[in-house]
């Protein structure tokens, strides 16, 4: 079990667990790329909602209800769950050996909670040689996003933006913060994870400082180990407009977290063969074309 710290603290990697599975990744053969393979470094888990809750196990951990709303994605998640816990727990991702957890504040219309129409999570890369990415670390937990930012985030802001996916924007809500979508479309975002690793910590004192971004697409200084990139895309069944508030404020506010329970071993052939060969596969290693 990873040793761990008081709650808010550095918590650092096991590191002896973590040397046996860089050492069994190390050793791994990847699966040749057939042909026809579209080459971006990429592979996905689709997960379903487990549970909604106002807690959360990484920035409140242990404190029930202490929370704004989150919306948990793969198991169902309390103020208590750890990431050894969710090894043993059942999990709606269709990635094999995905026992992850993800969440995001409850998006709300009127004040009541907006279905989630599908929640793709995207790994890949962003560093110029995908080749130097390892897997993730036993453990790791990371924050993206500020669920204290309030600011208004008109269209063009350039952050922190919903946008319509399958139709065009036909206008904003009163406020501006929010598109309108056109019918056949939904409200969708996007939330990028940073995927530079400290070497170091499974954890920080904001559940941020552990990971930082590639310097002109390489890992280096505080933040040498190239590790996947998250790229959350929620779907909601929505068409955006009036109404719409985040269960932590104005859209500004939206943010993600990640609890790492894949199993080592698939992970490790995800990286290995997907993105270190800059190939594009599905939930699994089977390479996609197009």
């Amino acid at each position: 079990m990873p040793p761990t710290a008081p709650a808010g603290g550095w918590v650092p990697v096991d590191q002896a667990k973590w040397n046996k599975e860089l050492a069994a990744f190390n050793a791994l053969k990847p699966k040749a790329v057939p042909p026809g393979t579209t080459r971006v470094p990429e592979f996905h888990t689709d997960c379903g909602v487990a549970n909604s809750a106002a807690d959360d196990p990484i920035v409140l951990p242990g404190l029930s209800g202490a929370s704004h709303m989150h919306t948990f994605f793969g198991p169902k998640v309390d103020a208590f769950t750890t990431t050894v816990k969710l090894f043993a727990a059942a999990n709606t991702c269709n990635a094999p050996g995905d026992k992850s957890a993800y969440w995001t504040p409850e998006l709300r219309k009127d004040g009541k909670p907006v279905p989630i129409k599908s929640m793709r999570i995207y790994y890949g890369s962003r560093v110029k040689d995908p080749s130097t990415v390892k897997p993730f670390p036993p453990g790791l937990v990371v924050v993206e996003g500020d669920a204290k930012r309030q600011v208004d985030t008109p269209k063009n802001a350039g952050s922190n933006q919903f946008w319509c996916a399958g139709s065009a924007e036909i206008g904003r809500s009163a406020d501006g913060n929010w598109p309108r979508c056109a019918p056949g479309g939904n409200l969708i975002f996007q939330l990028v994870f940073k995927d530079c690793w400290d070497g170091r910590n499974i954890d920080s004192p904001d559940h941020k400082s552990h990971m930082g971004d590639p310097v002109n697409g390489v890992c280096t200084g505080k933040y040498p180990v190239a590790v996947p990139d998250l790229s959350f895309m929620v779907n909601y069944e929505s068409l955006g407009g009036d109404g719409l508030s985040l269960s932590s404020g104005k859209p500004s506010s939206m943010h993600g977290d990640f609890m790492n329970a894949w199993e080592p071993e698939r992970l490790a052939d995800l990286v290995k063969s997907c993105l270190n060969q800059n190939a594009k596969c599905g939930i699994d290693t089977t390479f996609a074309g197009g």
